[in-house]
């Protein structure tokens, strides 16, 4: 996607270097909770608890789509503050801002999808996560951000990866739901 940005130009390279550092340290708190839901499950099941397993998941996916959720809402509003504490460039300022405010819309499907992925494996089901994180941001992603930012610059790889996440949030907790109800099935 940064190779994408490049093709952009300068100021869209620089306004997508913000909007990924602003996103990696807030991603920093589902990869924490993603971690915690892991241990959970697995110490689920290990026990053969597949109660415990679908209630240890789906707590770490409610608790990490709450978090997201309220970081969300405090970055939208404060897209502005936040963009000129890296740069106050008025040209990128332009593009960083609304760019960085779309952001905010892939913050609970990206919590999920990593909560989600470290459930599914922590229960036992290790391909089926990585398949499903290529073809959501190999196969739907790249061409997808691609196209769309030769259509609408830094805001159309924005867009990208929300559809991306979205699409791997929805296949991977559908997975985790399957796994668990599985494993209740076969005796927890």
């Amino acid at each position: 996607m940064t190779f994408i940005a490049g093709q952009l130009g300068a100021i869209e390279t620089s306004a997508w270097a913000i909007v990924l550092n602003v996103s990696a340290m807030v991603f920093m708190l589902p990869m924490g909770l993603s971690a915690a839901t892991a241990v959970l499950v697995g110490r689920a099941y290990g026990a053969g608890d597949g109660r415990g397993v679908m209630r240890a998941g789906l707590v770490g996916i409610g608790v990490v789509t709450a978090l997201t959720l309220t970081v969300a809402l405090l970055v939208w509003p404060g897209a502005p503050l936040i963009a000129s504490a890296y740069n106050r460039d008025p040209e990128l300022l332009a593009v960083v801002i609304p760019a960085l405010v779309l952001t905010t819309l892939f913050f609970v499907a990206d919590g999920i999808q990593v909560v989600s992925a470290s459930a599914n494996r922590a229960a036992g089901d290790v391909w089926w996560p990585t398949i499903m994180h290529f073809l959501s941001y190999s196969v739907v992603m790249m061409p997808l951000g691609w196209w769309w930012a030769h259509e609408a610059g830094v805001n159309g790889l924005v867009w990208a990866i929300i559809v991306a996440s979205l699409v791997s949030a929805v296949l991977l907790t559908g997975r985790f739901v399957r796994v668990a109800r599985r494993l209740q099935s076969a005796g927890g």
